[in-house]
């Protein structure tokens, strides 16, 4: 598939895995000095300038915007990769942490993309089980307010959402995040389409405030939002843990598949109790 590219997501320069299918984009490039391995986000139709608040979204947007004759397309992190090797990635937690030498050991090596997405729709991450709905987890990470906003926005511009929004979001306890897909080229055109048409319209109605977290506002929205839209559209999912490079010995935090499922189910069967 020489028209599949998975765009790596870099603010950074950094050691990088290594397959024909990856291109790295330097993600708030209009910000900081060119990496010259790495495609500007800041080239063509571009948003690089926004990426304090819109995040890994600049690097999604430009891609969208000035790539080419590409039928499937995926989004990785410089520190985030679907990790294909995992067995039993049902029953995975959603990440694990290896050290950056381990993972650079081996090539990086993808699964037939083009056998798996004949038989799903697309690629995401293995999905979180929260104690609360996604719309009360959202209030109490981020601001409940800007939740309303958004809300009331897909309400105005997109009601035939409205349903799937309800039903993933005020009505389920999992949810995928990450901003981490990959999926053919007319699913990701129409998704950026809807996508952005609501997070510019989000952008008018509510600013940014000045925290380091809380200013990624519609990169946090946009990790929510993939759920809407794969329910209003009945895709067919394909869910894949993620392995975590990162420098030094982070080990401790990864879970066996046994303690991750009963995680899920405990937070499964609170929720439910909260609920009746």
């Amino acid at each position: 598939m020489n028209n599949t590219k998975v765009i790596i997501c870099a603010h950074k320069k950094v050691q990088l895995p290594q397959h024909p299918f990856f291109l790295p984009i330097q993600a708030g490039a209009a910000l900081h000095d060119l990496i010259s391995e790495y495609q500007p986000d800041s080239e063509g139709d571009n948003i690089s300038k926004k990426n304090p608040h819109f995040c890994e979204l600049t690097c999604h947007y430009w891609a969208w915007k000035n790539l080419k004759d590409v039928s499937v397309i995926g989004l990785n992190h410089y520190r985030r990769y679907f990790d294909f090797t995992r067995k039993w990635p049902q029953f995975s937690a959603d990440k694990r942490f290896v050290s950056t030498e381990e993972f650079f050991k081996q090539d990086f090596v993808f699964p037939d993309l083009e056998m798996l997405l004949k038989k799903y729709d697309i690629i995401l991450p293995v999905a979180r089980h929260w104690r609360v709905s996604n719309t009360q987890q959202y209030a109490d990470y981020h601001i409940a307010k800007d939740w309303e906003m958004l809300r009331q926005i897909i309400k105005e511009r997109h009601p035939e959402y409205m349903r799937s929004f309800e039903k993933t979001m005020d009505h389920s306890n999992k949810s995928v995040g990450y901003n981490m897909f990959i999926t053919h080229w007319k699913f990701f055109d129409a998704y950026s389409e809807w996508l952005f048409d609501i997070l510019f319209e989000v952008e008018k109605r509510v600013r940014p405030i000045d925290d380091p977290v809380q200013s990624r506002i519609y990169g946090y929205m946009s990790e929510r939002l993939i759920n809407v839209f794969c329910e209003h559209h009945h895709l067919r999912i394909k869910h894949i843990p993620l392995i975590m490079p990162l420098d030094g010995e982070h080990t401790e935090y990864n879970v066996s598949n046994y303690r991750a499922t009963f995680r899920r189910l405990m937070n499964d069967v609170r929720y439910h109790f909260q609920v009746k």
